[in-house]
């Protein structure tokens, strides 16, 4: 499956014409480390794959 970007610039679509999805993250940056705020866990887990230590969770 291929894609290409219409001429707005912004709009993307698979070459074949099959669906497909995109979804982005919000990431607050705070001194204490990242906290990925649409993740599960402020995204601890994914975040630690990568070595990065993430903020703790301001509700626990």
């Amino acid at each position: 499956m291929g894609s290409e970007v219409l001429s707005d610039d912004w709009t993307v679509i698979t070459t074949d014409g099959t669906w497909s999805s995109h979804w982005e993250h919000s990431v607050a940056l705070t001194e204490e480390g990242p906290l990925v705020l649409t993740s599960p866990g402020g995204g601890r887990a994914k975040l630690a794959e990568h070595g990065v230590v993430a903020a703790p969770d301001p509700l626990a």
